[in-house]
């Protein structure tokens, strides 16, 4: 499954559902009566919120909407813990297949974000994407009166290009590989190949095992070090994408790798220590391609991994 999408389908009884949205308005109506920091959170509440990110964030959507729905209605003290659980339900209820529930919680968190945007949440790149992706899936135009009452709200990021449409993936050389596969499995030609083709079709669980069923055999080879890494990323494994691209560029590897192999595994890097919030590091991998690397190299090279929106995101929170 593509990672940049967003759950956007699924079913309820009506009856409970109608039930749900009427308490959520309750608690969304009583928390947008006070947001500035006049007084503090009741612990209770803030446990709860703390409890919720990180379910969330251990993509435990169940457990995340239990707590954060309760914890909703004490953060309005905290502007910016009240937006990112509403960003946080929208997108939990969202992976839950509750649409009603994860559009009317994503309204609530662009009115509470005015302005400003959420760049300044300190959310994870995932959330961000997903955050971002939902105003795609549900067609809200931030500012739009008949969407958020009438609050204005500027984007503080261009959005991000438009990804390229790459040609389809042939299914039927996939299924010829994956034949060819069963009777010659040592055959690393034969993995390359699908391996590439499982990446156009975004399958990264496939490509995972074919290229740990590779290094298995040949624990030498980089090039299956970095596909391997690379497909971790897409699973959001970011530390086991952060380990294999270390590999890549470190000196044991000069010998196999290429420029361009190490100006996309630095790219990888910089996007995984972003994720993981390990800014010090993101930094010194910013700064690092801004001196050596052309910007209409960077944008050609991010532009063919696909990763223009995750770029995007990530320059507005280094920003």
């Amino acid at each position: 499954m593509n990672p940049r999408r967003t759950i956007v389908s699924g079913n309820r009884k009506p009856y409970g559902r109608c039930l749900a949205v009427a308490a959520v308005l309750a608690a969304l109506i009583a928390l947008g009566t006070g947001l500035t920091a006049s007084q503090a959170i009741d612990p209770f509440y803030l446990k709860l919120f703390q409890d919720g990110e990180a379910s969330f964030l251990a993509q435990d959507y169940t457990k995340a909407v239990k707590d954060l729905e309760v914890a909703v209605f004490g953060l309005s003290a905290d502007r910016t813990k009240a937006a990112k659980a509403c960003i946080y339900l929208s997108l939990s209820h969202n992976a839950l297949k509750n649409m009603d529930l994860s559009r009317l919680f994503l309204s609530r968190a662009i009115m509470l974000l005015g302005k400003e945007g959420p760049g300044s949440l300190g959310l994870d790149i995932a959330a961000l994407n997903g955050y971002e992706r939902l105003i795609e899936d549900f067609r809200i135009t931030p500012g739009a009166p008949e969407e958020q009452t009438g609050v204005a709200w500027e984007k503080t990021v261009a959005e991000p290009p438009v990804e390229k449409i790459r040609p389809p993936v042939d299914p039927t050389r996939i299924r010829e590989l994956e034949s060819r596969l069963k009777t010659s499995p040592d055959d690393s030609a034969i993995r390359y190949e699908l391996g590439s083709l499982y990446f156009g079709q975004r399958a990264f669980k496939k490509l995972v095992g074919i290229m740990e069923g590779l290094l298995k055999k040949h624990p030498e080879e980089i090039d299956a070090t970095f596909h391997l890494a690379r497909a971790r990323f897409f699973q959001r494994e970011f530390r086991k994408a952060i380990d294999g691209f270390h590999k890549v560029i470190s000196p044991a590897s000069e010998n196999q790798i290429t420029k361009d192999m190490v100006l996309r595994s630095t790219i990888y890097l910089t996007l995984c220590l972003n994720a993981l919030g390990q800014k010090d590091s993101r930094d010194s991998y910013l700064d690092y391609l801004d001196r050596n690397v052309p910007l209409a190299e960077l944008k050609r090279l991010i532009a063919e991994e696909g990763l223009e929106r995750d770029w995007g995101l990530l320059k507005a929170q280094s920003n």
